[in-house]
């Protein structure tokens, strides 16, 4: 099933991720750690006394790769103890009795003519790594953490230690501080990748909208690690946070196309990947591509408002544009979609914007704005804008007339809508309201100023 990581996008929005399972499988249950069976021979020279440790890699089928020397007080002897790990066997480690990965420190001691071995048999408790190792295992992650960087700040350099920082780190849900620690352990081994790619996508969704420049290069880092949907979206929604919408756009579709083919994909994850795509497409301006996606997160989550509202910043932005061509008929028809939408609040909005638009023709259609206004009052009696233009109408309604009582409920309705908007912070209609109130009071009397 494809899934999306559990970060929080750069609308407020909870997006749900995709959850692979590591390398380091939590064990909640009873541990045994992984032992030697038999120890392995070694044919290369020793060049001398000295103490090798070698991680070997012990999987649960039994099979092992020795991955490093880890400390050597006597490089000469790397090789021959590369050959005694190499050639030995192991027994896996277990949780509950089930097969699990684990990462085995034997130590090989040279003399001048003979070799021990220590930590070939014991409890993960043989070395800091392994017992790192094991706290993460167990879910005790905050200890796990706090053995690493202990160990950190003695071996600042340790690249191993490092990686496991950021597991640990990751488990805690501290996205970024996980990536940032992996970000400094070099080349990412292959057992702890699946979980350094979460960490950059995660970290790189987060940091997408304050610091976009460091969100890219963490998910750049994830699709390195791991070509999945996953890193690509973290990718698309950095893009997006840093204002490179044509790349947004491209990675996003590309997501989209894979993520919806699948049936199995919940509707969560698709919704996600439809709200930053549709951002990408509204910022480059791409109306046309951003209407059939509104349509489509409506189909998938008919009870969230988010789709409507942006279907009605589509009719808004095209309606504007039509009113700044002068087609007011079409920039009405675009303001009228708005109303049909269904949503109380949004037909306010849609009432207020055609009142303004026949508001600013230069021979205003008072009968048709104050049908508009009395909509819009009708649903929300304490609109500023709507009291605006139901008092401009009976203002403009004095000055033709004279009729004292039409003054009067242009002062009623102006003055409401100038309280009203100055406790919305409406300055421009409080400025407006002002305006018409002064000059129905001016000493001629009149109308419109």
């Amino acid at each position: 099933m494809n899934r999306i990581l559990l970060v929080l996008s750069t609308a407020g929005v909870v997006v749900i991720a995709l959850t692979a399972r590591p390398a380091l499988a939590v064990c909640n249950g009873n541990v045994v750690a992984a032992s030697v069976v038999s120890q392995g021979k070694y044919s290369a020279p020793v060049a001398g006394t000295g103490t090798v440790e070698v991680q070997v890699q012990v999987n649960p089928n039994g099979s092992h790769v020795v991955t490093k020397i880890y400390t050597s007080t006597n490089h000469g002897d790397d090789d021959a103890a590369r050959q005694i790990a190499d050639s030995s066997t192991y027994r896996p480690a277990t949780c509950d009795g089930r097969p699990i990965p684990w990462f085995l420190h034997p130590s090989y001691h040279f003399g001048r003519s003979t070799v021990s071995a220590s930590g070939v048999g014991e409890s993960a408790g043989s070395s800091t790594v392994a017992r790192i190792q094991s706290l993460l295992r167990a879910g005790q992650y905050d200890t796990a953490k706090e053995l690493a960087v202990s160990a950190l700040s003695s071996n600042p350099s340790d690249q191993e230690l490092q990686q496991l920082e950021g597991v640990a780190e990751f488990y805690l849900h501290d996205y970024t501080d996980a990536a940032d620690a992996f970000s400094h352990a070099g080349t990412i081994h292959r057992i702890y990748a699946t979980v350094a790619a979460q960490a950059y996508a995660s970290a790189a969704v987060y940091l997408s909208s304050t610091e976009p420049t460091r969100a890219i290069d963490y998910a750049q880092r994830a699709y390195a690690l791991d070509h999945s949907n996953n890193s690509k979206y973290a990718l698309g929604v950095a893009q997006l946070g840093d204002k490179e919408y044509t790349a947004a756009i491209a990675t996003l579709q590309s997501v989209h196309g894979v993520i919806f083919a699948d049936p199995h994909t919940d509707v969560e994850t698709r919704y996600a990947v439809d709200q930053h795509l549709l951002m990408a497409y509204e910022q480059s301006g791409d109306l046309t591509s951003a209407q059939p996606l509104i349509a489509e997160m409506r189909r998938l989550e008919p009870s969230n408002e988010f789709p409507i509202e942006e279907e009605a910043a589509l009719y808004i932005q095209q309606g504007d544009a039509a009113k700044d061509a002068k087609d007011y008929d079409q920039a009405l028809a675009l303001y009228g979609k708005i109303a049909d939408l269904g949503n109380p609040k949004l037909e306010v909005i849609a009432y207020d914007r055609m009142a303004l638009l026949l508001g600013s023709e230069p021979q205003p259609n008072l009968t048709s704005i104050k049908g508009y206004a009395d909509k819009a009052l009708a649903i929300d009696a304490n609109d500023p804008s709507a009291n605006f233009w139901e008092g401009y109408v009976y203002a403009g309604q004095y000055g033709s007339t004279h009729n004292v009582s039409l003054k009067q409920q242009a002062l009623n309705y102006l003055g409401k809508a100038d309280t009203l908007a100055k406790a919305a912070g409406e300055q421009s209609v409080a400025q407006n309201a002002e305006k018409f109130i002064n000059a129905l009071n001016s000493s001629q009397g009149g109308g419109m100023p």
